[in-house]
């Protein structure tokens, strides 16, 4: 499962330098503030969503391998729930955070994941 690991430390350290730039974005150009701090608050949100999705991943894999007969599901109402949190509260604070920005981001582990695999796919070869 070493694998799982090394997306996790790739994925963490995009995901971290995409918030610098969105912080950085946010001090820089103030008229667009609502916009890079919704692209925090969805990014945030999306990294938390895809640590969540691991850890209930490796979770059912020790069950299977354990050949416990206890049921273990993927968790997808947190997740869910977190991501309609983090929109509510863009639905709130419209002059913080903008709710477009929040939606996109939501995504945007999922869309790194992608990138990542088939970058380390083809350094393994």
């Amino acid at each position: 499962m070493s694998e799982l690991w090394k997306y996790r430390r790739v994925l963490t350290r995009a995901t971290l330098y995409f918030l610098a730039l969105c912080f950085l974005g946010a001090a820089v150009f103030p008229q667009y503030r609502s916009i890079a701090l919704g692209m925090v608050l969805g990014s945030s949100v999306s990294l938390a969503n895809s640590f969540y999705l691991g850890y209930k991943v490796q979770k059912v894999l020790d069950s299977v391998e354990g050949g416990g007969g206890k049921r273990v599901n993927m968790g997808f109402l947190t997740r869910a729930a977190l991501s309609v949190l983090a929109v509510v509260v863009a639905y709130q604070r419209p002059e913080t955070f903008n709710l477009y920005a929040v939606a996109a981001t939501l995504v945007l582990a999922q869309f790194l994941l992608l990138f990542i695999g088939i970058r380390l796919s083809r350094k393994q070869e």
